[in-house]
């Protein structure tokens, strides 16, 4: 009966899958933003990619994310998205900028497990804080558009001088 098959999927199936997923360790942290971590980004397959590419072009690599506070976090597995690995991620965070391509199906599961947290960080992605389009669901997102947005971001959080020129350029 459908009752009994949903019954099954929410009762068994899901919290399955959540455990593999966290015994696995699809989803990581790539970088920590050390110890003063303020920012973090959260994408996953080809967006991921754009971000990398992103940061290059603002001339952030591994090192730079750690001394300026960004954490990176990698989504390997997308839906249901394991909330565990999400919480310790935003743990101690300002600001979580969700890039992913065409709908926000990540943005709007992070939001919805932060949402009781007490010291939850605010959480940006096809819109900002002023509900702008940031990452518009519509058409591919551009790596250099990508590094726009986080470097702005970046500014706005006193970073290195040089990030303000790289923007610029941009």
């Amino acid at each position: 009966q459908a009752l009994d098959k949903e019954a099954r999927l929410q009762d068994y199936k899901r919290p399955a899958i959540l455990a593999f997923a966290r015994a696995n360790k699809l989803d990581r942290i790539v970088t920590t933003g050390g110890a003063n971590a303020k920012i973090g980004i959260i994408t996953t397959g080809k967006s991921y990619l754009d971000v990398r590419q992103a940061l290059d072009e603002l001339g952030i690599d591994e090192v730079a994310c750690n001394e300026m506070g960004i954490r990176i976090y990698k989504i390997g597995m997308t839906w249901p998205l394991e909330p565990q690995g999400v919480l310790k991620f935003a743990q101690g965070l300002e600001q979580i900028i969700v890039v992913e391509e065409k709908r926000s199906l990540i943005e709007t599961q992070v939001k919805e497990q932060l949402y009781d947290q007490t010291d939850r960080p605010r959480v940006v992605g096809k819109k900002d804080e002023n509900e702008q389009w940031l990452f518009p669901a519509k058409y591919a997102l551009d790596p250099t558009d990508i590094a726009i947005k986080i470097g702005e971001r970046l500014i706005r959080k006193g970073c290195p001088d040089g990030i303000k020129d790289k923007v610029a350029t941009l």
